[in-house]
């Protein structure tokens, strides 16, 4: 699935490169990218903007391919449920027409269920299949995500040519993202009481549900993560100017994150014994850990996973992603629309 994200992006990057080139960049003597006051298209100078939009993680918890993320009964079934949001704001600096950097801080949230393999899985033909082991797992990750970016937006269609070029003046532009991000997140999960059927959201994280921190003789665990983390950011994405000071844009923006841990998934289930002897004297959370580090005894009932069978895929990180309207405002603009000649 990120080979295939990755390969969008990156095929958006190169035909924006290829579309960027102009002849006439070549010649371009009046007007070049050290002159403070270019009077065509965009001014340089600062703008404010907002952003909205949908979100998506993209981890071990869910399915497999993007198509079966979207296209299962179970995601339009409760759309209130299955459906989170991010919004923020961040400041732009246009230094020529085409390059502009973004400051910004988001504030937003993520959330995925094995339950979106239910009809994958009543339909499979072995039960080593994808979809149904994805099922059987019963796990779901919901976390609140406090991000802040740093981002170059790349129009190229405005990247020269700027006097005369007509893709430069057009008023719809498309552009690219390129950046880093670094954000704060606290994974949860879902805590079903077998006995009353009572459903309660607990932290993940003090659970160390895949024996993070653990130690035992012959054992090697993997180390507890941190709730900070940053990501590379890619995107694509359009804006079209209204009037002379406002834009309005859609953009569809990806993390690649580096922790394998936003959904607290990524290696394998623990020795239950191991479970029993890191907490003990503690029974309470000895049985929450035990719950909510395998639940497939909740639509199986009795079945419990060995030690060392892999919970999720510890070679591939995790990604997440917003499909955000955004609009800015241009403090720095010319006194009329630039494309109505003074």
């Amino acid at each position: 699935m990120w080979k295939s994200l990755q390969g969008t992006l990156l095929t958006g990057i190169i035909t924006a490169g290829l579309l960027s080139y102009s002849p006439s960049s070549f010649g371009q003597k009046d007007f070049d990218w050290i002159n403070p006051n270019i009077p065509y298209v965009e001014q340089r100078g600062f703008s404010l903007g907002v952003n909205f939009g949908q979100t998506d993680i993209w981890g071990d918890v869910g399915t497999k391919s993007v198509l079966d993320h979207y296209v299962n009964d179970n995601y339009y079934t409760d759309l209130s449920k299955n459906l989170r949001f991010m919004g923020g704001m961040f400041v732009r600096y246009t230094y020529v027409p085409g390059v502009s950097f973004r400051l910004g801080v988001n504030y937003g949230k993520l959330y995925a269920t094995d339950e979106w393999n239910e009809q994958k899985a009543m339909d499979a033909e072995f039960i080593s299949d994808d979809s149904y082991q994805r099922y059987m797992r019963n796990l779901d990750i919901k976390t609140n995500i406090w991000e802040s970016n740093l981002m170059v937006e790349i129009s190229p269609f405005r990247l020269s040519n700027w006097e005369f070029g007509r893709m430069t003046q057009a008023r719809f532009q498309p552009y690219i993202l390129l950046g880093v991000s670094g954000f704060y997140y606290n994974p949860r999960g879902t805590y079903k009481d077998l006995t009353t059927g009572l459903e309660k959201e607990v932290d993940l994280k003090p659970l160390r549900t895949e024996g993070q921190g653990f130690t035992a003789p012959g054992y090697t665990f993997p180390e507890v993560y941190s709730n900070f983390s940053y990501a590379a950011l890619g995107g694509l994405g359009f804006k079209i100017d209204i009037g002379k000071g406002l834009a309005l844009g859609l953009e569809y923006q990806l993390r690649y994150t580096f922790t394998d841990y936003l959904d607290d998934v990524s290696g394998a289930y623990v020795d239950p014994l191991l479970i029993d002897i890191a907490y003990l004297g503690n029974p309470t959370k000895t049985e929450a850990v035990h719950h909510m580090a395998d639940r497939t005894g909740e639509v199986n009932p009795g079945f419990q996973h060995s030690g060392g069978e892999m919970r999720g895929n510890p070679n591939n990180k995790d990604m997440f992603s917003s499909v955000s309207v955004m609009f800015f405002w241009k403090i720095n603009k010319r006194a009329s629309p630039w494309w109505i000649p003074n």
